[in-house]
């Protein structure tokens, strides 16, 4: 996983200012979407819990292919 923190790195050192917050941006809503909450009880591997996430919203086919396009 340092690979790809490296490589998240050194794209937003490249990108232009708007593009580079797009892509913090997206970031951080993936982040919210894959990291517990803070008062999710622990798991026993049976499954995975995502928090709720407010205003949230299926993905759709065109989301993924604007993540593909950034």
């Amino acid at each position: 996983m340092s690979g790809l923190a490296l490589e998240i790195d050194q794209a937003l050192q490249q990108l232009d200012t708007a593009r580079a917050t797009r892509l913090e941006r997206l970031l951080r809503e993936v982040l919210a979407l894959v990291v517990p909450a803070p008062d999710t009880p622990p798991q026993d591997g049976t499954g995975i819990r995502f928090p709720l996430v407010v205003g949230g919203r299926p993905i759709s086919s065109e989301d993924v292919a604007r993540l593909e396009d950034a």
